[in-house]
């Protein structure tokens, strides 16, 4: 196919102004701006929080953070020297969509009060157990991929009771996985049932007939209506059976029955009251049946363990222990900390700042609080500046210390965007030159020969976002193929038309 004129003039092989998101980029790492205090960034304990408007190049930043743990993670693997990180990406479509419905169908509300039902209860224990939701599946994913990895967990699991009771409450209670691989781990990880409890179960029937009477005198004490009126028609029974013995016989067998089933259903009840307990300060997670979870707490603990001292100690009350608690588990595991990105939260429907502008400032709110973003290794990306999400506010500075953490406001100079647009001019012509730009290549500069350094300047002082930059360079770039045949500068007024739409376009 042959190239355009203008795009053959300046040596391009594309236009390298089309990319709207940092998602669908094609280019090289070279035509990105890259903000000085992250250059050369590579994967530390720091706290990251980003705040800009659409198209400012949070994503772009957080693609890079990323890929720099993939490659350390990827160089960790190869030499074994170090251990790799574990990554929590609430980026990934949908998780966080079906954290929010789940968060919805607990608060019993509809699309109309979503906006303040939310504002009013999400609290930031709930955005942790969104991240455990996330680490339970991707785990349980990995502990059910057949290979060395997961031969690994299990090993390592089964060396700690601790990990290995945490890991199963995990899976049952936040990991969004099917029954088959849930019965699975509970195979592969749960005590098997020995024989002294076997026979210790096929003795219960000789054993009830002895037991039935202290534990009827025991309950007649405690003056339960249910054995007094059984014990009263017993009594009123005994003249006349005691005279037929074989009928003696199965009436005590029968009594003693009655009883063994009554005690059982008391002690059931009990311990769904307990498995209730461990669900219920869960929101985020559709409910797995508390028989199931009970059927799983019962093996791993005793009755004396309440669901409270199960809590504190496997799974954590405030956010910050379930953070410490999780990190525990996948040191254990083999890998070195937690690391959570979290962005385009925007872009989740019941966070839409259009449609529920308070939600939106509710979840950053939780976010921002200092004992959340103390555990470090937190990558957030919000979609507007700390102003607009009301983040600038007395409480939520004390609450947050941003001076603690690495905070930017990614606010674009007209400088900035200028070295933007000419890395991906040189960028776009190197690809094209085998990655060499000779000097015979024509300069950026060039395509704005007729317009003055006044006019040039005050129509990128008009721009703010990167993603402004790109629309108006392919939108001037196609008013110079249109209008002109063999000049392939742009005119002032093209200039200014193509400021006005790109600004128009972004929202």
């Amino acid at each position: 196919m042959s190239s355009s004129k203008i795009l053959k003039h300046y040596s391009l092989n594309r236009n390298p102004f089309t990319d709207r998101t940092a998602e669908k980029s094609n280019l090289t790492t070279e035509s990105y701006y890259i903000h000085s205090d992250l250059q050369g960034f590579e994967p530390n304990e720091t706290t990251y929080l980003f705040f800009g408007k659409r198209g400012s190049g949070k994503t772009t930043i957080r693609m890079q953070m990323q890929r720099a743990y993939e490659q350390f993670n990827a160089t960790a693997l190869v030499s074994g020297l170090e251990k790799a990180h574990f990554i929590v990406d609430l980026c990934k479509p949908g998780h966080i969509t079906s954290c929010l419905r789940a968060f919805q169908a607990h608060l019993a509300c509809g699309e109309d009060s979503w906006d303040t039902h939310f504002s009013e209860n999400w609290l930031s224990a709930d955005l942790v157990d969104c991240i455990l939701s996330y680490a339970a599946t991707a785990l349980v994913e990995k502990f059910r991929t057949v290979g060395p990895e997961a031969q690994a967990m299990t090993d390592a699991l089964r060396l700690n009771d601790k990990c290995r009771k945490q890991f199963l409450l995990l899976a049952h209670l936040y990991a969004n996985s099917d029954h088959n691989t849930l019965a699975l781990i509970r195979q592969k990880l749960m005590p098997p049932r020995s024989t002294a409890a076997s026979v210790a179960l096929g003795m219960t029937a000789v054993t009830s007939i002895g037991g039935a009477g202290y534990g009827l005198h025991a309950l007649l004490e405690r003056g339960n209506p249910t054995v007094d009126k059984l014990a009263q028609q017993v009594n009123n029974m005994l003249p006349a059976v005691l005279k037929k013995p074989k009928v003696a016989a199965v009436a005590g067998v029968t009594a003693a029955g009655v009883l063994y089933a009554y005690t059982s259903r008391s002690k059931a009840k009990r311990s769904l009251a307990r498995a209730q307990a461990l669900l219920k300060p869960i929101h985020v997670v559709p409910h797995k049946d508390a028989e199931l979870i009970e059927g799983v707490v019962g093996a791993l603990f005793t009755r004396a363990d309440t669901a409270d001292a199960i809590r504190s100690q496997y799974l954590g009350n405030s956010g910050h222990q379930k953070l410490d608690l999780l990190q525990s588990l996948v040191q254990n595991l083999g890998y070195q900390s937690v690391a959570v990105f979290g962005d385009c939260f925007d872009e989740v429907t019941l966070l839409d700042p259009v449609v529920y502008p308070a939600a939106l400032k509710a979840f950053a709110r939780e976010v921002c609080r200092n004992d959340i973003l103390n555990f470090g290794r937190l990558h957030f990306f919000f979609p507007d500046s700390r102003i607009a999400l009301d983040l600038n506010t007395d409480r939520v500075l004390k609450e947050a210390r941003f001076d603690r953490h690495f905070v930017r406001d990614l606010v674009w100079s007209r400088h900035q965007l200028e070295d933007l647009a000419e890395r991906r001019f040189k960028a776009c012509q190197a690809s094209g030159k085998g990655e060499v730009v000779d000097d015979l290549c024509p300069e950026f500069s060039e395509l704005f020969a007729k317009v003055g350094a006044e006019d040039f300047h005050s129509s990128l002082a008009k721009l703010h976002t990167p993603r402004e930059l790109l629309i108006m360079m392919t939108e001037m770039l196609s008013r110079i193929e249109s209008h002109n045949e063999n000049d392939y500068t742009v005119a002032p007024q093209d200039m200014e038309i193509a400021v006005q739409k790109a600004s128009e376009q972004t929202v």
